[in-house]
């Protein structure tokens, strides 16, 4: 029976398993994933070697159900931290399905480089009670609802299932529940497609930020926290999303900045059928 060799990470409480070179399938994530017949995540990372020569390592990503994900934000800060504590250093780049971005040391914290924020659209239609969300791609699908005079967490666990799979979106969507405390302040729950809601979602704190920023409810360019569930995350963008754009559209780069900390290491049995001669 192989063992698989594992570190545990969590960035606001958003938790991954960190594997080193080694495949699983998607049925072994999705088990290595549950709560209570397996080690618990909301996601596995497989860091492998890179696809492009400036990176110093590719990041694969599993969400909690086995589904593919062509990007993670806190996962991706988890990455960096793995990578500077094993190489050293105070700077990396990572080979990610939504290209090479970069991550550094931020006094006590990680921050990365999300890249760019793009438009999918202005007015996804049939957002219940709330009215139009906003699409913003971070390499992943966001839909972005408007800002609710209240905490989010109820309408995200009313409304997330259904509108993960909202038929605009047909490889499902990250959902995001806002809420403004401030011009430069809002609180954010995140109905993570294949995972649910989440501590915390990096990706979601930065389509947030992109969305309110192009609705005119943030400031341009300024730092906004975004209170998660986990704790708080910065973000900031560069470029101002309220120009007029076309879907598809870059509206600006994003940078996030928060904690990531690893838990503990181990070690898990697997079995023989849950090797993989290549990621899912």
């Amino acid at each position: 029976m192989p063992r698989l060799a594992f570190a545990k990470y969590q960035g606001l409480g958003n938790d991954f398993i960190v594997v080193e070179g080694t495949f699983i399938t998607p049925a072994a994530a999705a088990r290595l994933c549950h709560r209570r017949r397996g080690i618990g995540a909301d996601g596995v990372l497989t860091v492998l070697p890179p696809r492009h020569p400036e990176a110093a390592a590719r990041m694969h990503v599993y969400n909690a159900d086995g589904s593919v994900a062509e990007m993670c934000g806190n996962g991706l800060r988890c990455v960096v931290r793995h990578l500077l504590a094993a190489r050293g250093g105070d700077r990396v780049a990572v080979d990610t399905d939504a290209g090479v971005l970069e991550g550094w040391q931020d006094g006590e914290d990680i921050a990365i480089t999300l890249g760019e924020a793009r438009l999918i659209s202005d007015a996804i239609p049939g957002c219940g009670p709330r009215g139009l969300g906003l699409g913003i791609s971070m390499g992943n699908p966001h839909l972005v609802l408007p800002p609710a005079a209240h905490a989010p967490r109820p309408d995200a666990e009313a409304q997330g299932p259904g509108l993960e799979r909202h038929p605009d979106f047909p490889q499902r969507v990250n959902v995001g529940f806002p809420e403004l405390l401030g011009p430069h302040h809002l609180r954010l729950v995140v109905f993570e497609r294949g995972s649910g809601i989440t501590d915390a979602c990096g990706t979601g704190a930065g389509a947030a930020v992109t969305a309110l920023t192009r609705a005119g409810h943030l400031e341009p360019g300024a730092e906004i926290t975004v209170e998660l569930p986990g704790g708080p995350l910065r973000v900031r963008l560069t470029g101002d999303p309220r120009a007029e754009a076309a879907p598809g559209a870059a509206l600006a780069r994003v940078i996030i900045a928060g904690e990531a900390v690893r838990v503990y290491e181990g070690a898990v049995d697997l079995a023989v059928d849950e090797l993989a001669d290549h990621a899912g």
